[in-house]
């Protein structure tokens, strides 16, 4: 199986080692990391307003006025396309469902919490 592999890497041009270098290296890294993730605690991480403002915003935003907007464009280049003939009716059922989705996330989400 040896002479065989080593024979499909010198076909291709292979020249990989048996054993990667850096390898326990890598191993040391991922295992430092999770100690860290196990002992760390709340302490590391105890302000997340940004990130809340962010979505906050990135929620208000597709579902406010600029959602709207466009959803409608969507909404109208699907009758444009199928005035042309053009439209698949998959893509259009997963526009139409997706504007659903994203119009009534709101509804959805409040209705788990």
């Amino acid at each position: 199986m040896e002479k065989m592999i080593a024979t499909t890497r010198r076909m291709i041009g292979l020249r990989l080692p048996s054993v990667m270098p850096g390898t326990g290296l890598v191993w040391l890294l991922l295992g430092l990391f999770a100690v860290g993730v196990v002992v760390g605690g709340p302490a590391v991480a105890q302000d997340l307003s940004p990130i809340d403002t962010f979505f906050a915003t990135l929620g208000a935003a597709l579902t406010g006025t600029t959602g709207r907007a466009i959803g409608l464009v969507a909404l109208a280049a699907v009758g444009v396309m199928f005035l042309f003939g053009r439209m698949n009716m998959g893509f259009a059922v997963s526009i139409c469902v997706g504007l659903v989705i994203l119009f009534g996330a709101a509804t959805i989400l409040g209705g788990f919490a």
